[in-house]
């Protein structure tokens, strides 16, 4: 089946893939050659799938999953290969979003953006650790 995965910046993967697994709001779910049609939302979290026996690993967060005809169109907010990511400054921007909801007060709408900054860093340093085959630091 094909996987195409595009963010408004660029078209991430246009590939032939055995499976693939993403994470929908509702939670993690496969795709397999011959799946249902269906569309989902896309959470913050990794996205994964085989090409040619091989596993890789992309950081995505926000946006749309659909599945039609074997193809599996992923349109994302943002989207990084594990290759892409500098660890280093994803680790920088765990950080700075952990020190900014420590100087806060709760349930504000900067808690929130906060929130969602630090998934995104957590979610980008544990796709670029698969990669490199570090461990990853909570």
């Amino acid at each position: 089946m094909q996987l195409k995965l595009i963010t408004p910046e660029r078209q991430v993967l246009d590939t032939e893939v055995e499976e693939v697994y993403a994470p929908g709001v509702a939670g993690e779910f496969g795709v397999l050659p011959g799946h249902i049609t269906f569309m989902t939302a896309l959470a913050v979290g990794v996205l994964r799938y085989k090409s040619q026996g091989r596993e890789h690993f992309v950081s995505v967060s926000g946006g749309f999953v659909e599945v039609l005809n074997d193809t599996v169109t992923v349109l994302a907010d943002t989207a990084e290969q594990a290759e892409e990511i500098d660890a280093e400054r994803a680790k920088r921007a765990e950080e700075r979003a952990r020190a900014a909801l420590g100087q806060i007060e709760l349930a504000t709408p900067e808690q929130f953006d906060l929130q969602s900054a630090l998934s995104r860093a957590l979610n980008r340093l544990q796709v670029s650790t698969r990669h490199s085959g570090r461990a990853a630091t909570p």
